[in-house]
């Protein structure tokens, strides 16, 4: 699904991005450019952005 429509991001760009160490919105922003523009899809980022983090930290305690 499209998060930021203004630079074509997806869940899984943003899921990539997290993958290789973005947690927080500034360093999603330096990687992709997401919320850089309208700001329309800045919630929807933060959300996927939360819920990766928590999961990814989930799954490394797991291991």
């Amino acid at each position: 699904m499209f998060i930021c429509i203004c630079h074509a991001i997806t869940e899984k760009d943003i899921a990539a991005a997290v993958e290789q160490g973005a947690g927080t919105m500034k360093e999603l922003r330096e990687q992709l450019n997401v919320a850089s523009q309208c700001g329309k899809c800045v919630q929807f980022a933060k959300n996927i952005l939360t819920d990766m983090t928590v999961n990814y930290d989930l799954a490394a305690e797991a291991a």
